[in-house]
This record gives structure tokens, C-alpha cells and sequence, in this order.
């Protein structure tokens, strides 16, 4: 009996370490770090993490990279790409280790001297949008700053590499969307509050090229009206406004209205150029807000797909002027459904939510046939804003796509649970 237990035991233990063995994986990694301020300079002793993209971005294992600046990691799945975040001097770089059919990767990541000079760092664009709902005002700020610095570098302080102040009588505290250079899908985080209470800050660092941050506000509308106050941190040479809808109204010093022909419910104002630590004080008031969308039938059949079709319409011949003001304005809602509101519970919350979804969908992808019919009937405003805007575009609508398939799978999991027999 005894000699039994032991062979139990051994055959445990041994099925235990097959089983660590197959979660480790036999996927390698070598890479490098490489200076991009200055290649004699190497960044030895960088900490580095390798995180899976699937399930919460979990850290599988962590390494350091020799004098040499180069890095070994085994004992990896190898049957999915895995990212590779290297914190050197305070400031996290990224790479993607893609494996090949031996099951080895080969990953290069550059790196960058930090500095605290804003030199050669400017916002390159700035828009806000209000959109007047029956909670109150929402408010997206948008700021994307370039990073030009010779040799580059990135921007990091103490005091916060982007801040913003405080809008008054905010409902809640505000969520922050960053884009970082090379990036498609945003990031999201809590910004820092100031220690006067005054404004809020982030810690995330300017690394060369474009980094977008989007701030998202709930706002109060009493009595119809709401005065917005806010101290701007740079220098801005303009900032375009969208309001939606177009019958609230708008006003302060240095606003003027973009002029648009034709009927639709937003409008845009655009400021004269704003120094950093001015203060602009916008009085909103009136407007009715947009009604809810009708709500078709239980029986209804599922719409076809959307599709593109590029006619030259009134977003159209405007793209390059409203632009972001209107883009924001279209995914106010899709922000709150996805990060802010709670998760829909029950059929009925789920076929709303897949509703909405696919308004944003069909919206956005109107708004970037507008762009590419504008662009390509020579009324474009530059290549470079053509192709940002569009690109932005994209982002928001792979974003929908993404929410569009988790509800999907949550509908069908909730059609199967439903199905089970009682007592299961």
C-alpha cells in the first residue's frame, strides 16, 4: 500500500512538472535595447517585462538587460505575439516579440535620454467638443503634442507632462485616452489631482513623435445654461470647438463661428491664439438635446453590414474644418458605453447597446468616406491633416468593431445559459 501512495505521488508530481513545463512554453526571446539620443550611450541595467495581450496584459516574466544593453528571456508561449515593456530611466518603451516556427523571436526596442525642456515640443492640434444630453454636458478635450526634439528625446517632469485645469462643477472625476507615437488604440488612466485641487495632471511621457491625450468630462447644465472656465498649461496657436447640438449657445471672448452650409445639428467655433496660463472664460446656454433613437421592433431582422460609400456631403465639404470637433462628438457615447457606464444586464440592455454600436459604426464610417471624398475632389486642407484625421477615423471605428464582437459573445452566452436545462 505504501509503495502504491509513492508511485501516486511520483506520477503527480512528474504530470505537475509536464504541466508547468507546457504553460511556460518553449518560446525565446533575444533582443536589445538600442539608444536613440545618443548609440554610445547603452542602456545597461533596464528593467524589462514581457506581457501577454491577451487577458489584462498579465506579466508572464521580467529580465534586465545586461551591459551590453541586449536580453535573454526563455520559457514563453511562443503561439502568440507578446509585448515587451523596457523602463529606462523612468520612462516605458515597448516591443512586440513575434515568433517564428522555431519558436525564437528577435526584438529591438528603442530608447531615449529623458529631458525636462519642453524645447522643441508643441501642440500640434487642440479641440474640444460639448455635447448637450439629458444628464448634462459632455466635454471632450483633445491635445496631440510633437515631439521634435534634436537629438530626439523625451519629455518627462515631475509636475506632470500634461495638465489640464478643472472644469467648474464637474460631475465626476474626469478619464484620460492616450495615444502614444506608432499607436493605434488608446490607453486609459486616471489622471493625478493637483494638490490645490485646481487642475489634474498625468505622468505620462512625451516620447518623440505625436502623443495624443483626450480628457472626458461630465459636466452640469442647470437652468439651461453652464459657464465653462479653463487655464491653459501651453501655448495654443487655435482651438476648434464642436457643440452639438447646434442650437445651444455659445459665447466669450475670442470665439468665432466656422461658417458651414447646409443642415446639421452641430456647430464648430474656432479661438485666436492662446497663451500658456491665460484663462478663457465660454458661457453655453439654450439647446435642446438630441432625442433618443427610436427603437425598432424585438422582431426586427438584423440591418445588412454598413458600407462605404464616398459622396461629397456636407461633412464632406467641411471634413477639414470641423474635422476632430465632430469626430468627438460622434464618439461621446461610445466612450461612456464602453469605459464609464456599467455593463448592460438582460436582452433588452444588450439590443440597445448592439444598437448604438452600430449607429456609431455606420457614423463613422460616413465621416471617413466624407474625408476621402473631400480629399479626393482636391478641397483637402493638406495631406498631413487628410491623413491624421483619417487615421483617427480608423482608430475610433476598429474600436467599435472591438465592442461590437464582445457584445456579440456576450449575447450568445447569454442565449446559452438561457437555454440551459433547470438545475444546471
Amino acid at each position: 500500500m505504501a509503495s502504491m501512495r509513492r508511485l501516486v505521488l511520483w506520477m503527480i508530481c512528474v504530470l505537475g512538472c509536464a504541466l508547468i513545463v507546457a504553460a511556460q512554453g518553449q518560446g525565446i526571446v533575444d533582443g536589445r535595447l538600442v539608444n536613440g539620443t545618443n548609440a554610445a550611450t547603452v542602456p545597461a541595467g533596464a528593467t524589462l517585462e514581457v506581457m501577454s495581450l491577451m487577458g489584462g496584459m498579465t506579466v508572464l516574466k521580467t529580465a534586465t538587460a545586461d551591459a551590453a544593453g541586449k536580453f535573454h528571456i526563455e520559457g514563453l508561449p511562443a503561439d502568440t505575439p507578446l509585448l515587451i515593456r523596457a523602463a529606462y530611466r523612468a520612462v516605458p518603451y515597448y516591443g512586440t516579440a513575434k515568433f517564428d516556427s522555431s519558436g525564437k523571436a528577435a526584438v529591438e526596442i528603442q530608447v531615449f535620454e529623458p529631458t525636462a525642456s519642453m524645447q522643441g515640443i508643441r501642440v500640434q492640434s487642440a479641440q474640444i467638443a460639448f455635447k448637450l444630453t439629458g444628464a448634462g454636458l459632455s466635454a471632450i478635450e483633445s491635445f496631440s503634442f510633437d515631439n521634435e526634439t534634436r537629438p530626439p528625446r523625451s519629455y518627462m517632469s515631475e509636475d506632470g507632462n500634461f495638465r489640464f485645469s478643472k472644469a467648474p462643477g464637474i460631475i465626476e472625476p474626469p478619464a484620460l485616452g492616450i495615444t502614444a507615437p506608432g499607436s493605434n488604440m488608446p490607453v486609459t488612466q486616471a489622471p493625478l489631482e493637483s494638490a490645490d485641487g485646481q487642475s489634474y495632471y498625468s505622468l505620462y511621457p512625451l516620447r518623440p513623435g505625436t502623443t495624443t491625450f483626450e480628457v472626458f468630462e461630465a459636466l452640469p447644465y442647470q437652468n439651461g445654461s453652464y459657464t465653462f472656465r479653463k487655464k491653459f498649461f501651453q501655448d495654443i496657436d487655435t482651438v476648434k470647438i464642436g457643440v452639438i447640438p447646434q442650437d445651444m449657445k455659445v459665447s466669450g471672448d475670442g470665439l468665432a463661428r466656422v461658417p458651414a452650409a447646409g443642415d446639421q445639428n452641430f456647430a464648430v467655433y474656432s479661438t485666436g491664439p492662446i497663451k500658456a496660463g491665460a484663462e478663457v472664460v465660454w458661457t453655453f446656454s439654450g439647446g435642446i438635446p438630441l432625442p433618443e433613437a427610436p427603437q425598432p421592433p424585438a422582431n426586427t431582422e438584423e440591418p445588412p453590414r454598413a458600407s462605404v460609400h464616398s459622396s461629397p456631403t456636407i461633412v464632406g465639404q467641411n471634413a477639414l474644418v470641423i474635422g476632430v470637433p465632430l469626430l468627438m462628438g460622434l464618439v461621446l457615447i461610445l466612450w461612456y458605453a464602453a469605459v464609464r457606464v456599467i455593463p448592460a444586464a438582460g436582452a433588452e440592455q444588450d439590443a440597445a447597446r448592439m444598437r448604438e454600436l452600430k449607429e456609431r459604426r455606420q457614423q463613422l464610417l460616413n465621416y471617413v468616406a466624407s474625408l476621402d471624398a473631400q480629399h479626393d475632389s482636391s478641397q483637402g486642407h493638406g495631406r498631413r491633416d487628410y491623413e491624421r484625421l483619417r487615421e483617427q477615423g480608423k482608430r475610433h471605428l476598429r474600436r467599435v468593431e472591438m465592442l461590437l464582437g464582445r457584445s456579440q459573445e456576450s449575447g450568445v452566452r447569454s442565449q446559452n445559459k438561457s437555454r440551459l436545462p433547470l438545475g444546471t
